[in-house]
């Protein structure tokens, strides 16, 4: 009996049904979460940001050290001389210690304040930048999941078309070349199911690395849609965010650090006294305190080569500082550029493409399924509905990345988010 393209299209209509069940009962392991779990995971978990956090408190601590005061020395030393039957001794007990001149120690304290600032600086740069992978990331599984939803739901309607054209060869309705042309359709509509469904296993694993490293967990997806249109982030607004942006403050405190260390080499030709305290007891029955003090004589070593070393440190960190300022505004207006750019193509676009899409493939289907619409022409329809759909949250997708790039770049948080 010959099949109606009536009931050629219920058999789609079944087949685009069972195939995205099957895909959810494949993502069944899959922990969904939304953007301010995965940002708050990630706060929690991330390997990369706890790695950021120790190399800040690794410079922390060594500053520290840097301003510390040398260390006591007790010293006790006992000579027990005789001869021809007389003896005698002498004991002395004492304490030194070194002392530094006052602008030295005040340096060495100001080297300590900046290196600490500045190591406190470049973890809050490390944070936002991690925090953008997370956003970046979470946006990128969202896209690859919905690529792969359009991609199941027009390879179900070119199923439809292969198995109508394999019941009309039989038939003899068609030729062996138009049914082979349907045949090779569907070979390619399923090899571009397979690699978006590729992809978003791909973009859910990266979001697992950076939101859950250490759960078993493997796919992390998002639970939410990226819906709606980012708020607009004029030029002006961002290039006034540079003077915020934490690697720029970390340059700058870098800067003051090695003008510190400057002055403290600056110093070093006068080296420092050390005192000597203690007590001395003889066997003749003499006692009393025992003062000495030891000042190194500079005539070897005046610390020429460490202040040219430290004059050259703070050469190298003024020009970084003001390479770090170049680079920052140039990122700043590279990123509002990109965001500005995506923005006003996605405003044009606007949500209409999805709503056509969706409209072309529905009345498509039911001309087909009224036996007015070809099979070629039914084809046609559902790769304008694969291309436009993708291409429209394509641009969703660029839109939002650059929103939360330029966001990166101002080292500023999403409205609504701490």
């Amino acid at each position: 009996m010959r099949r109606t393209p009536t009931s050629w299209f219920v058999l789609a209509v079944a087949v685009a049904v069972t195939a995205p069940c099957q895909s959810v009962l494949a993502q069944s392991g899959i922990r969904r979460v939304t953007m301010a779990e995965a940002l708050g995971a990630f706060a929690s978990n991330s390997l990369e940001l706890r790695i950021a956090r120790a190399e800040a408190e690794a410079a922390i601590g060594t500053a520290r050290q840097y301003r510390t005061y040398a260390n006591p020395a007790f010293s006790l030393v006992h000579e027990s001389l005789g001869s021809s039957g007389d003896s005698y001794r002498e004991t002395i007990a004492g304490i030194a210690q070194r002392v530094e001149w006052p602008g030295r120690t005040a340096a060495r304290s100001g080297v300590a304040v900046h290196a600490i600032d500045g190591a406190s600086a470049r973890f809050r740069a490390d944070s936002v930048r991690l925090a953008f992978q997370v956003r970046e990331a979470y946006v990128a599984a969202w896209l690859a999941e919905d690529k792969e939803r359009t991609t199941r739901e027009a390879a179900g309607v070119i199923r439809l078309v292969a198995e109508a054209a394999r019941q009309r060869l039989e038939e003899g309705d068609i030729s062996r070349y138009e049914a082979r042309r349907f045949e090779l359709e569907l070979v390619q509509a399923e090899r571009e199911v397979a690699a978006t469904a590729l992809e978003a296993r791909t973009a859910r694993r990266t979001l697992a690395v950076l939101v859950s490293p250490e759960a078993e967990v493997d796919e992390v997806g998002p639970a939410e849609a990226i819906a709606g249109l980012p708020p607009a982030v004029t030029p002006a607004s961002a290039l006034a965010a540079l003077g915020r942006r934490p690697d720029l403050e970390a340059a700058a405190r870098d800067l003051d650090a090695a003008r510190a260390r400057s002055h403290v080499a600056m110093t070093t030709w006068l080296p420092d006294p050390t005192f000597s305290l203690g007590y001395k007891d003889q066997t003749d029955g003499l006692s009393g305190a025992a003062l000495s003090v030891n000042l190194p004589v500079p005539v070897f070593d005046r610390g020429i080569g460490q202040r040219h070393g430290a004059a050259a440190q703070e050469t190298a960190a003024t020009h970084r500082l003001e390479l770090a300022r170049r680079l920052a505004e140039m990122d700043l207006i590279a990123a509002a550029d990109r965001y500005t750019s995506t923005r006003t193509q996605f405003e044009a676009a606007g949500e209409d493409p999805l709503a056509d899409a969706d409209f072309l493939l529905r009345t498509a289907r039911a001309l087909y399924a009224e036996g007015e619409m070809s099979q070629l022409e039914l084809l046609d329809a559902a790769a304008i509905f694969r291309d436009a759909r993708i291409a429209t949250l394509s641009l969703r997708g660029a839109t939002w990345i650059a929103y939360y790039d330029l966001l990166r770049a101002m080292a500023r948080a999403p409205d609504g988010e701490s």
